[in-house]
């Protein structure tokens, strides 16, 4: 394997070897090399392949230990994923062809709950959805930081990939990590290697150099177990959402958005959607209504009826939504501060538990108007998408992948990949400014508009000072020409925003070689630590590092 940082020459991996030991290992359950679990990596929603020589299921760290020994004895890397849900930056493919993929979903124990210090001591394959009920199941009083990526992805996943949570970004959210080392050795970060620590997750830190840094968006090993940070369930919960009616308002708009956050009223992200993003949100979910009160209509009838009552409904060429939590005195008082700040420049509407329920009751005790069937239809429509204001994972969303290339969407979807719906993500990040948030909406709309993509756009800010823009688009993956088509323009996207100076913070498998330049000190530096932690580059070859 190139780029190890010795002179000696590679030696060849020995698959059958290593595929041998790892089943007398696990069993033969738990090593798969060909059929449907290697053909379904490359059935994904990046229309990306990869050469996979085997998928393993480890169940324990201690499997994990021996996977990545033997891998060391047979000279045969590996690329471990989560749940494998990285969808439109590569699912579950490795960057690399013929490295073996570790699949940690049956790593999926959640050994403890603090409530008092709010966090869950996890594994890998604990998905949100399963860390939500669990607190459900046991009346606890503590909230998710959720994404809207489905309730089956990875909670540990997500953050080591620095994720963008409702709330706020996931980037801190671990403590106390364990982690396999390239070598199989076992080492646990901040005061979790102390057998008698009591404050592992309350001080992350823990004492010395604090390394837990260094297997976030890195290929030095294998995270199985670490703390995971929630908010207390407290106060009530309100919805914003707030509108403008044309892309002319979108720069005093977004000062106005960041003025209440440098004034601490909202203290949460703010998401700010596009027309386009909206309109996949929120029309799947609309025709699934239509479709149960008009079981007879086609389907390309239901798509029109659900584009044509979004239009109805008026909602503007930029949406943002976000949520907070207070007591009822405080919820009036930011009530206040928001409908102050955005006076003139956006239409606001607040939703909670008490006004939906309200809403509900009138709209059902009024006569079956064709206003008030709508209205009815579209509160429904909304309510899973409103939940996630309140810490609550749904699936709901991902239809929205489906919905731009007409894919089916009348199931529940727990995964993006399979079918024809492709859709490629880059994510800048930009220094947080109206002028700035325009001119990166101009480059994703021109840039994609030019090879006849729409770009869907979300602009979260992460705080006061940088926001992060979701922008991707939608292909057929069934049209080798437009999948082509696609990935040109991401890639023309990509190059336009590093170029301006917005670097995403998230790479797909297939553009590692947009920031990571062996001949850059900071990655000769990675490279460094690399072959110290893995000195046989077992551990995802090419991940956030030269090769």
């Amino acid at each position: 394997m190139p780029g190890r940082g010795t002179s000696s020459s590679p030696r060849a991996a020995d698959w059958t070897g290593a595929v041998q030991a790892w089943t007398a290992a696990l069993g033969a359950t738990q090593v798969a090399t060909e059929g449907a679990p290697i053909e379904r990596l490359n059935e994904n929603v990046s229309a990306l392949t990869r050469r996979v020589p085997a998928v393993l299921w480890p169940r324990s760290t201690e499997e994990v230990q021996r996977v990545v020994q033997l891998a060391n004895l047979h000279h045969t890397p590996l690329y471990p994923v989560s749940c494998g849900m990285n969808w439109g930056l590569g699912s579950s493919l490795p960057v690399c062809d013929e490295t073996a993929v570790v699949d940690l979903r049956r790593m999926n124990r959640i050994h403890a709950v603090d409530v008092p210090h709010h966090f869950a001591d996890i594994e890998p394959g604990v998905t949100q959805g399963q860390l939500y009920d669990y607190l459900q199941d046991r009346q606890l009083p503590l909230r998710l930081n959720v994404t809207g990526s489905g309730r089956d992805s990875s909670l540990i996943g997500n953050a080591l990939e620095r994720g963008i949570g409702y709330f706020a970004t996931r980037a801190g959210s671990l403590s106390g990590l364990e982690v396999v080392l390239g070598d199989g050795t076992l080492v646990r970060t901040g005061f979790a290697h102390l057998a008698t620590s009591t404050i592992t997750h309350q001080y992350p830190a823990g004492i010395g150099p604090d390394i837990s840094g260094l297997f976030a968006q890195s290929n030095f090993g294998i995270v199985t177990r670490a703390g995971f940070s929630l908010m207390p369930a407290e106060g009530e919960a309100l919805s914003i959402v707030a509108k403008i009616a044309d892309d002319t308002r979108l720069v005093p708009f977004v000062e106005a958005l960041i003025g209440l956050r440098r004034r601490g009223v909202v203290q949460t992200i703010w998401h700010l959607g596009n027309r386009g993003r909206t309109e996949i949100a929120l029309a799947p979910l609309v025709a699934d209504q239509l479709r149960q009160a008009q079981a007879a209509a086609t389907p390309a009838a239901l798509r029109e009826q659900a584009r044509t009552w979004i239009a109805q409904e008026r909602f503007g060429a930029w949406n943002a939504v976000g949520g907070i939590f207070g007591s009822p005195a405080l919820l009036r008082h930011i009530r206040r501060e928001i409908k102050a700040a955005l006076r003139g420049i956006a239409d606001v509407m607040f939703l909670n538990d008490r006004t939906l329920a309200v809403g509900e009751r009138l709209l059902n005790a009024l006569p079956s108007w064709p206003l008030v069937r709508r209205k009815r239809l579209m509160l429904q429509a909304m309510k899973p998408l409103y939940r996630m204001a309140q810490g609550i994972p749904t699936d709901a969303a991902l239809k929205s992948v489906y919905w731009p290339v007409g894919q089916d969407t009348r199931q529940p979807i727990r995964d993006v990949d399979p079918g024809y719906s492709g859709m490629l993500y880059v994510l800048p990040f930009f220094p947080l400014t109206g002028e700035v948030a325009r001119e990166v909406v101009e480059l994703a709309t021109t840039t994609l508009g030019a090879a006849g993509f729409t770009a869907y756009i979300t602009l979260n800010f992460i705080d006061t000072q940088v926001a992060e823009a979701v922008v991707n688009c939608a292909f057929d993956r069934r049209n080798p020409e437009q999948t082509a088509a696609a990935h040109r323009a991401i890639n023309a996207l990509t190059d336009a925003y590093i170029a301006r100076g917005y670097p995403p913070y998230r790479l797909g498998i297939q553009q590692m070689d947009k920031l990571v330049n062996g001949d850059d000190p900071f990655w000769r530096t990675v490279l460094a630590l690399k072959q110290t932690l893995d000195p046989h580059h077992i551990i995802a070859p090419g991940r956030y590092c030269p090769r």
